[in-house]
């Protein structure tokens, strides 16, 4: 997981910017007229999210073709997104590309930590909350698997509520509940697992829960560590040869501390505490 800063790109500007690139005049008319419910729905997302409250705007549940605010049907809110937004030679493309290029860090999506961004993700999906389709607060940059592979429940309770990279800064950043430990197989492997503080709030603990549990990060950390593992192996062979377990161990914690500082909830440092946590593993069980 990654925090990262919250759109500064004014959700008014956004949409008309989209509009006003629509051919058809009769559509164009149709959107401007509900621009002041576009406005407020923005309002109320941004007031929701500081809250943890995404969960109690309601999903609207009409079909493609049937209006789903004003006389704007579902369908035409969404194209609003991806012919009017994403559409390389429209205005509002500057925006979209703002989103996708500057608010991810290193280009690294902020809802697993690891994957290459390539698009963006409404947070609140655009088929059931098709009013949010160009709201920039809604749109998070995202990798592949992210985007297409997390569920597609939606959440209900505040407990469902996967973690928003804007908002949610405090339960990603400030203290550690992403952990691993080593399994005594040949060749090692590493297993992942969620243990948020004993201090925190339940809803709080039950919702890093539900963002590993939807994003599958136990299996593709576990996937990137086999990788990383098997890189180590030579690293750490040559430290116990030169100068024993001692220093295998050591060079385990100077790694687990070196990412803890840059990521606290990374993958990374999970995998490393815990290798540096296992007698087995620095005593030979790498090689």
């Amino acid at each position: 997981m990654r925090v990262i800063v919250a759109p500064l790109e004014d959700p008014k500007e956004v949409y008309q910017a989209c509009v006003n690139s629509i051919a058809d005049e009769g559509l164009r008319n149709r959107l401007t007229a509900i621009e002041k419910d576009i406005c407020i729905a923005a309002s109320d997302y941004k007031q929701k999210a500081k809250t943890k409250k995404l969960y109690t705007i309601p999903p609207n549940k009409c079909e493609n073709e049937e209006f789903a605010l004003g006389q704007v049907t579902k369908e035409e809110l969404k194209k609003v997104y991806s012919t009017h937004m994403v559409g390389s030679t429209k205005p509002a493309r500057k925006a979209y590309y703002d989103l996708l290029l500057s608010r991810a860090p290193s280009g690294k999506c902020p809802f697993c930590g690891f994957g290459q961004v390539w698009t963006l993700d409404h947070y609140l999906p655009k088929t059931t909350y098709p009013q949010l389709s160009v709201l920039p607060s809604n749109l998070v940059p995202s990798c592949r698997d992210c985007n297409t592979g997390k569920s597609t429940l939606i959440a209900t309770t505040e407990e469902a509520q996967n973690l928003h990279p804007y908002f949610d800064h405090q339960i990603i950043n400030n203290e550690q509940w992403l952990f691993a430990k080593v399994v005594q197989t040949l060749p090692a492997t590493i297993q992942f697992y969620v243990k948020a503080p004993i201090n925190w709030d339940e809803v709080s603990k039950a919702r890093v829960r539900a963002h590993f549990k939807d994003f599958k990060l136990e299996l593709r950390y576990s996937l990137e560590a086999s990788d990383q593992l098997g890189c180590l192996r030579n690293t750490l062979s040559q430290y116990m040869n030169l100068l024993g377990e001692k220093a295998v161990k050591q060079h385990l914690l100077i790694e687990s501390q070196t990412y803890f500082r840059k990521h606290i909830n990374s993958w990374q440092t999970a995998m490393f505490q815990a290798l540096a946590a296992s007698d087995w593993y620095c005593n030979g069980g790498f090689q």
